[in-house]
């Protein structure tokens, strides 16, 4: 029998973890489940699989090529963690402790295991609500009991749905368990997990403590059910609406009250979710042994076979507590030998769950929580289950009846109501308490759940057993009871749910006054329930009716007036059907006056009984029996239904002594076939589950052997397969070119077939072969030159037994005339590389190469003879070690060739190197990448000595000075001459003015450069004699800092100023007397580019005319800007003059300092 459980008493840690149990058909639905497993997710996932014991298991192997989880084979002690797959190993049982897995060898016989159930069990007491249970294709009810321990412990159950299982019993017995959350196909099982636990699609955490929200769901369901749950905790509320969020797709609170509204089935599914009904036989051995012990024989005691025992069983959901008891009862009577009067009554608000209880049909699976011989004794075995018998059938009944709304039985001697207190809040809990008080007489028995307790005090319950929460109703009046209705909805509140319209509610009176009249004008009546308690009586059966002292007793004998009592109860001993009546006649004194009334009993739908009193009028002469006629005639009455019971009892006694007989034989019988069945059941899912997973690695090798066929074909490689005795196997249509095989020679020694080689070699070589076992690789020649390279291969073949051999052919004739080509390139290069090597020892550049960590690698004698150190030494040693004072700049320019991949040409470094470090030289540079494909492996350096040049270079800039004062007298004489040939000119005079003091402005600027050796001037002084010198300093503005402008700067900006101020005097503000020019500077550096803005603005002159500035002036002010500064010339003609501006670099503007490499000019 699988073990009981409690639940955890606080929240679980760990990782959720999904148990899978499986079975016949389970592997194409285990399959199905991992194809839609995302490649990373948080789930533990353990399987549990009916295994043939015997034989190793393909499941591993065939389910890790479904997913990228990591697939386990479950081990003693191995923890459970997220992110894995864990499987079953034959021949053992697997539960789950602590968070580790424990596998045991199975203590049954084959047919008794179920593994499901014992790993699922074990589940929900480790995981608690984190625990998920999913069944899967199977036959049998496997995993029944364990899916209701996981709904117990607040976890999820998944069955998956009928239609898509290859067998449906396993999954078919636990939907009707009535434990499935869901019921889907496989597809789309993780999909909905992931909502739940991942709140995608349960509720938000804001709606975790939002009690609004509980309370208007509850006050829907309660609105279509008439049950208030608003008195449960609000935890297991949250979890029940959470799975069904998370079925609908839902993620907002407000969605889903819109569906309960709107959805009456909703309502229902969500009704049914919230009555957690999870029960079994004998649930808690400690507990039952205790009853059997303790409690039913001091229940027992004293009574006779006129009592009555009443047991009342609140929630018994679907019946197998009441069950249970009435089992341990009926032992006990039989034991005892008394018979009283055992009325058992089963109450839940779940009618189907009732249904269930009434029909008593209970699956396969009850055969691990009933005991053996009461499996036998009280239950009727058929193929789909048990069914209790007619004699354990008769001590219950059942009811549909509200522990908290409606009023409780009364005069209980035993209350039995375990883990549902546990789902009430506290306030709930003490009203309940308290309607057990009241039901329960002086001394009657509490039973309630490991996790519950009376919290009324010791003055209410005593302890009994505090272990087993076994209590006695200590004496003293029964508590007060408070069974007003919860407020039914404000129908305001509810817009979308329908009301009763006027007229209906019109009614409610009518039908009122129709009862009164009913009452008034029919015969006096009562109707009585099963159990013979009053339901109902009219005003006028209040005549036949005598209340007596005491607590009120709904006991129609106890309440009918004593005259009438025999009668009646004479009455109601008669067995009728549904529908059948029959009367009794009272003949006597009532209230003193003689009365002859015909009592009526007719026999109504669901066991009630409807008792009419009519009075009759007493025939005259009618002779009232005496007070001794009285008793003689009851003693008659006693003396005839004692013989008909004498006799009856015989009759039973021999019927059952026949019955006993037939029934041991027929049990022997069926303990046979049932545990022939057992085996036979679990051997064939064994064999399902083997053959599955066999048909599965079938089609992969069909697969594979498919796979290697097209690979054999594509290769278009010869192979030629002997068997052992060189005997040939097969070939490719390749292998032709060097055998001569046809499709005949299959089973033929290869050395009887003709071929294009020494057949007597290939078969030594095969032989080889087949003795050591190892590969062999030969090359052939062919009798008509061509070359193949043959690879002998042993034939794998399971054990030690030799396979053969396979032989693969290689054509080779092309790679050996490649090879000689190549070796002949290879000569040829090996003499150019040391052409090359010579070139590169022998250069006067100074050449080497570093490695990526700036290390020498390679350099040659040049380099060694400018750094002073030998070629030997420097290898290996860094670059800065060998670069002296140039070391910084040298690292800085290798880095930047490194990560930029851009060679550096002509950089100049100056600096001492550090074997002479008094002797400072010039040193011009080339840096750039060396790679191999298109990593960096290394960088290049070429060096050249420039030290002289630059010396050179010194003198020649002392020449040019003195070139100056020859070309400043030499454009002394071309203004005398233009000057000459203004005066002499006629048409042309225009252009030789404008020719002359081009040349003098050209002049000026020359004179301010030859003072500073041509090296710079102020920028002032080239536009103040173009400018305020010329016009005057009142039409004259200039604004900017006093720079320093580079030689061809001064001369550029000097020519455009001139062109500029030209056209001012022609058409500008020059032309007009108040006309004025402001001409300023600014730099601008914005991180990316670093300029001058001239800004060149003329006003108080005519309008600007776009053709004022163009053809050679133009031209000449761009060139000059644009083509020898690098820099950017706009126009804008304006109302107010010609503005002009111009963008220069600063690089091309200001001096180069003194300080650092030396001026040269580049076009």
């Amino acid at each position: 029998m699988i073990d009981t459980f409690s639940l955890p008493i606080t929240p679980p840690e760990g990782p959720v973890v999904v148990g899978i149990g499986a079975s016949a058909g389970g592997l194409e639905a285990l399959q199905g489940f991992l194809d839609n497993l995302p490649p990373s997710h948080s789930l533990a996932i353990v399987i549990v699989q009916h295994l043939d014991p015997d034989h190793d298991s393909l499941l591993g192997e065939l389910l890790t090529k479904r997913t990228k989880t990591p697939v386990k084979e479950a081990a003693n002690g191995m923890a459970v963690e997220a992110g894995n797959i864990y499987l079953i190993t034959p021949g053992q049982s697997l539960t789950i402790i602590d968070g580790k897995l424990r596998t045991e060898n199975y203590d049954l016989p084959r047919g008794r295991r179920r593994p499901i159930d014992a790993f699922l069990v074990s589940l929900a007491q480790n995981s608690g609500e984190r625990a998920v249970g999913i069944i899967l294709s199977g036959t049998g009810s496997d995993g029944s009991l364990g899916a209701r321990a996981i709904k117990e412990a607040g976890g999820l159950v998944f069955v998956q749905a009928l239609s898509e299982a290859k067998y449906d019993g396993m999954p078919r017995s636990a939907i009707e368990t009535g434990v499935a959350d869901i019921v889907l196909p496989v597809a789309e099982m993780f999909a909905v997990l992931n909502d739940y636990f991942d709140c995608r699609g349960g509720i938000p955490e804001d709606a975790l403590t939002d009690r609004e929200f509980i309370s208007r769901a509850m006050r829907h369901v309660r609105y279509r059910t008439g049950h208030d749950f608003s008195g449960y905790k609000p935890g297991t509320l949250l979890r029940r609406i959470a799975v069904r969020m998370s079925v609908l797709g839902l993620s907002h609170p407000n969605e889903y009250l819109k569906v309960l509204i709107n959805d009456p089935e909703e309502v229902s599914r969500l009704f049914k979710d919230v009555l957690i009904n999870v029960t079994s036989f004998f649930r808690d051995d400690s507990v039952f042994d205790d009853l059997r012990n303790k409690v039913i024989p001091e229940l027992m005691e004293g009574r006779g076979n006129t009592d009555e025992l009443r047991i009342w069983v609140p929630g018994c959901s679907t019946g197998q507590e009441a069950y249970s008891i009435a089992m341990l009862l009926s032992e006990a009577m039989e034991r005892l030998d008394v018979w009283p009067r055992v009325m058992i009554f089963g109450t839940d608000i779940d009618e189907d769950a009732l249904e269930t209880a009434r029909r008593g049909q209970y699956l396969n699976t009850i055969a691990d929580e009933v005991p053996a011989e009461y499996l036998h004794k009280y239950f009727k075995w058929r193929s789909d289950g048990y069914t209790v018998n007619d004699r354990l059938r008769s001590m219950v009944r059942f009811s549909n009846q509200s522990i908290i709304k409606d009023p409780p039985f009364s005069q209980i001697d035993m209350v039995t109501c375990r883990n549902v207190l546990i789902y009430f809040d506290k306030s709930l809990q003490e009203k309940a308490i308290r309607v057990f008080h009241y039901a329960l007489r002086e001394g009657g028995i509490l039973v309630l759940g490991t996790s519950e307790s009376p919290i009324n005090g010791p003055e209410a319950f005593a302890d009994l057993s505090r272990q087993n929460r076994i209590y006695r109703r200590q004496p003293g009046p029964a508590a007060r009871l408070d069974l007003s209705q919860t407020p039914a909805p404000d129908p305001e509140n509810e817009p979308q749910i329908a009301m009763p319209d006027a007229a209906n509610r019109q009614t409610a009176p009518a039908m009122a006054y129709a009862d009164k009249v009913i009452d008034l004008m029919s015969p006096a009546y009562i109707v009585v329930s099963n159990a013979r308690d009053l339901q109902y009586a009219s005003d006028p059966a209040t005549a036949y009716l005598k209340m007596k002292a005491g607590r009120p007793q709904l006991d129609l004998m106890k309440l009918i007036r004593p005259e009438l009592e025999n009668n009646l109860r004479r009455l109601l001993n008669r067995q009728l059907g549904s529908g059948e009546t029959a009367d009794w006649d009272f003949t006597g004194v009532l209230d003193g006056t003689p009365r002859l009334i015909r009592i009526t009993r007719q026999r109504m739908t669901g066991g009630q009984d409807l008792i009419l009193f009519q009075d009759q009028t007493l025939p005259e002469g009618t002779k009232l029996p005496s007070p001794e006629n009285l008793s003689e005639a009851t003693a008659k009455y006693v003396q005839d239904l004692e013989s008909e019971l004498d006799e009856a009892r015989l009759q039973i006694r021999s019927t059952v002594e026949e019955l006993e007989t037939s029934n041991e034989e027929l049990k022997s019988s069926n303990e046979e076939m049932m545990s022939m069945n057992e085996e036979l059941q679990s051997a064939n899912e064994e064999l399902t589950t083997t053959n599955d997973e066999l048909n599965n690695k079938i089609t992969e090798v069909r697969d594979a052997n498919t796979d290697l066929a097209n690979f054999i074909r594509s290769t278009k490689i010869g192979t030629i397969f002997l068997d052992a005795d060189l005997k040939l196997r097969s070939f490719t249509p390749e292998a032709c070119e060097v055998f001569r095989f046809q499709k005949t020679d299959i089973g033929r020694r290869i050395d009887d077939i003709a071929s294009e080689v020494d057949m007597d070699q290939i078969v030594t070589d095969c032989k080889r072969v087949m003795d050591s076992q190892e590969l062999l690789e030969k090359e052939y020649e062919t009798r008509r030159g061509k070359s193949f390279r043959a690879r002998f291969v042993p034939y794998a073949q399971s054990g030690h037994s030799k396979g053969g051999v396979v032989v693969s052919l290689f054509d080779v004739t092309e790679l050996r005339r490649l090879a000689q080509d190549a070796e002949e390139a290879r000569l040829i290069a090996a003499d150019r590389l040391e052409e090359i090597e010579g070139l590169y020892t022998a250069s006067p550049i100074a050449m080497a190469l570093l490695d990526t960590d700036l290390n020498y690698i390679r350099a040659n004698t040049r380099l060694s003879e400018i750094l002073g150190v030998s070629v030997e030494d420097m290898i290996g040693r860094s670059l800065g070690e060998m670069s002296g004072g140039m070391a910084d700049i040298a690292r800085r320019l290798a880095k930047q060739v490194a990560e930029t991949g851009k060679k550096v040409e002509n950089y100049q470094i100056r600096g001492a190197v550090p074997t002479r470090p008094d002797d400072n030289r010039v040193f011009e540079t080339d840096w750039y990448p060396v790679r191999q494909g298109d990593k960096l492996i290394g960088i290049g350096i070429n060096v050249r000595d420039s030290t002289e040049l630059v010396q050179i270079q010194f003198e020649l800039r002392r020449v040019m000075q003195e070139l100056q004062h020859r070309v400043k007298n030499m454009l002394a004489n071309v203004l005398a001459l233009v000057s000459r040939a203004k005066r002499d000119a006629t048409a042309d005079k225009a252009i030789f003015e404008a020719l002359s003091q081009r040349i003098q402005a050209l002049a000026q600027t020359h004179k301010l450069l030859t003072q500073s050796n041509w090296s710079s001037a102020k920028l002032q002084d080239v536009l103040r004699p173009e400018l305020v010198d010329v016009y005057g300093a009142e039409r004259v503005q200039l604004k900017g800092p006093d720079i320093v402008v580079n030689a061809r700067a001064a001369l550029s900006l000097g020519m455009a100023i001139h062109e500029l101020a030209t056209n001012a005097a022609k058409y500008g503000s020059f032309s007009k007397e108040d006309g004025q020019v402001s001409l300023s500077w600014v730099r601008q550096d914005d991180g990316e580019s670093d300029d001058f803005i001239f800004s060149w603005q003329e006003k108080g002159g005519p309008p600007a005319d776009q053709s004022e500035v163009s053809g050679f002036g133009s031209q000449l002010i761009r060139s000059t800007i644009e083509g020898s500064l690098d820099g950017k010339v706009e126009f804008f003609w304006e109302q107010s003059g010609l503005r002009c501006v111009f963008t220069i670099p600063k690089d091309s503007l200001i001096e180069i300092p003194n300080d650092s490499v030396f001026d040269t000019y580049t076009s």
